[in-house]
């Protein structure tokens, strides 16, 4: 996989991080208590439709890192990421090399 289609992946990726990071916000208001929001995918394909639910601890913590991401059980793009954690319905993922670069520089540009 070259540079490029990583860059777009990796920006597939940071407009769905950005659309939790949104739901993130709203759910905050309501307190930070252990129930489980439905959070988008946050895997390369703009296409996708699953959600993940998670508390917000648990999300807060992945995004901890600019290079990690939640994304469905099965979406997992092993050319560019590699699993860090796994749960029942999803896992979060860590960009690896060039991905993982764009991946911190669309973080650091929200």
């Amino acid at each position: 996989m070259d540079d490029r289609q990583q860059e777009h992946l990796a920006a597939n990726e940071d407009l769905f991080r950005q659309i939790n990071e949104s739901i993130e916000d709203v759910a905050a208001r309501h307190g930070s208590d252990e129930h489980h929001y439905e959070f988008l995918c946050e895997c390369s394909d703009t296409d996708c439709s699953e959600r993940v639910s998670v508390t917000l601890r648990e999300y807060r913590h992945v995004r901890e890192s600019g290079k990690r991401f939640i994304v469905a059980k099965d979406h997992v793009v092993h050319e560019i990421e590699r699993v860090v954690e796994s749960a029942k319905d999803h896992a979060v993922i860590e960009k690896e090399g060039h991905a993982g670069r764009v991946a911190i520089e669309l973080d650091d540009e929200t």
